[in-house]
């Protein structure tokens, strides 16, 4: 079997985007600020000394089952030696990607979305399976 675990988003301001994802989709920390530094990320980063600082976000469904619906903000703290450099590895950067999330009220999501700095994207349309959709960024512009 395999299950969809979380969905990792690097971000260049934890503190924001953990604002974010809490106050527009009520979702609940796990943990918050945790640096990791160890192996693994060194040989993600390809940066021996390399860190990164998490904070893993459930929505209500992940936090009433327990498993999965989880959100993890990465912020990668770049060591000094890459500062100067002109060239960042790719890693280091903010991704492009996004996040599918079921609401109730998609209306009520998108206000709460652009009075927490964020920004809609597209209008909200009816989609041929009957659901309504609307694209959105948050305030880093994912």
């Amino acid at each position: 079997m395999i299950q969809l675990r979380h969905t990792g988003l690097y971000v260049k301001n934890l503190e924001t985007e953990t604002k974010f994802y809490k106050e527009v989709f009520g979702m609940h920390s796990v943990c918050e600020h945790l640096k990791q530094a160890d192996v693994l990320i060194d040989d993600l980063l390809r940066h021996a000394g390399a860190s990164i600082l998490a904070t893993k976000l459930l929505t209500e469904q992940g936090r009433q089952s327990g498993v999965d619906d989880m959100l993890e903000l990465l912020q990668v703290l770049i060591p000094q030696s890459f500062v100067n450099q002109e060239v960042v590895p790719e890693i280091y950067r903010p991704g492009c990607m996004h996040l599918g999330f079921g609401v109730d009220d998609i209306d009520d999501v998108v206000s709460k979305i652009i009075k927490n700095g964020g920004t809609k994207y597209t209008d909200i349309h009816m989609m041929n399976n009957g659901n309504k959709c609307c694209f959105c960024q948050d305030p880093e512009g994912n």
